[in-house]
């Protein structure tokens, strides 16, 4: 049984069409019945009965295609498995932050951690919290430093509690909105610098009008960038954002001052993930460690 012969089929039961099949396999559609014929004789059953649509599982049919998506997961375990070996035994570690965290969390620790273990080597992917939960599954990555989604059921990752991170509502210094009482009626009228629709950061913006029982603001730039990119637009018009209290700290918060809103309404929790089954080499359990001393204690 050929692990290529699995896939098709896999591909026929969702299809249910030879002519369906070649066309999504690359194959041609003799081919496809020759493979189905393979399976047919190597189990000695009957898989499919021909209908003028196309063809139906028998019930034997059904227990391959749930076997084979077994295999299928196994396989995909195995290369993931075999990726982070073969990264553990060349001494580096892979790892994968959102951009807000990178210059307030990651790179510090990075700096200091690459001082002293001069042994160890690191890849670094800067992505939205999906992608990179999608490079951890697929073996590309070790770690990924992210804010919590706001739906987290996949069996496939675990995460450490490192804690929180706070944003304020930012703009350049002199802003109108800078010596005015707090009132969320105001930032629903002002302009906005804010990532796309579905980013962390954007669905903590909306969650605050939609508690005011306002409309979300017009976002005046959207990007796909990472906000702290961008703070130049900040310093030289009268748009709005937010930022991380930690990054308004550094070079990206320079000339920008926050404006006099509650910062408990805007807090996201920080997570450490990494694969459940995938274990973890003694250079990446080391930086694990040394990652949640310094962010939790920060």
């Amino acid at each position: 049984m050929r692990i290529e012969d699995l896939h098709v089929f896999s591909v026929l039961a969702e299809t249910r069409n030879l002519h369906r099949v070649a066309q999504k396999t690359g194959l041609t559609q003799s081919a496809v019945s020759k493979i189905l014929q393979r399976l047919e004789t190597e189990f000695d059953t009957r898989l499919v009965d021909r209908t003028g649509r196309g063809v139906e599982l028998t019930a034997a049919g059904r227990v391959l295609v749930e076997r084979a998506a077994d295999v299928g997961a196994s396989v995909a375990q195995t290369y993931a498995d075999m990726s982070a070996a073969k990264s553990a035994s060349a001494g580096k570690i892979r790892i994968g932050v959102v951009p807000a965290l990178l210059e307030s969390a990651l790179l510090p620790i990075l700096a200091r951690y690459t001082a002293r273990e001069s042994t160890v080597s690191f890849r670094l992917s800067v992505q939205v919290s999906a992608l990179l939960f999608d490079e951890l599954k697929d073996g590309q990555l070790d770690l990924a430093l992210c804010f919590t989604p706001q739906t987290v059921a996949d069996e496939e990752l675990q995460s450490d509690d490192i804690g929180s991170q706070r944003y304020r509502i930012v703009a350049r210094q002199g802003h109108p909105l800078a010596h005015t009482p707090a009132d969320p009626r105001l930032l629903q009228a002002a302009n906005w610098l804010l990532p796309l629709p579905g980013h962390g950061l954007r669905q903590i913006v909306d969650r605050y009008f939609q508690d005011h029982d306002l409309a979300s603001p017009q976002a005046v730039i959207e990007t796909d960038a990472s906000i702290s990119l961008l703070t130049s637009l900040l310093r030289n018009s009268d748009l709005i954002t937010m930022l991380t209290e930690q990054m308004l700290q550094t070079y990206a918060g320079r000339d920008l001052a926050a404006l006099p809103y509650e910062t408990a309404l805007f807090e996201s929790k920080v997570r450490l993930f990494y694969r459940r089954k995938t274990p973890m080499s003694p250079a990446v359990r080391r930086f694990r460690s040394t990652l949640r001393e310094a962010l939790t204690d920060s």
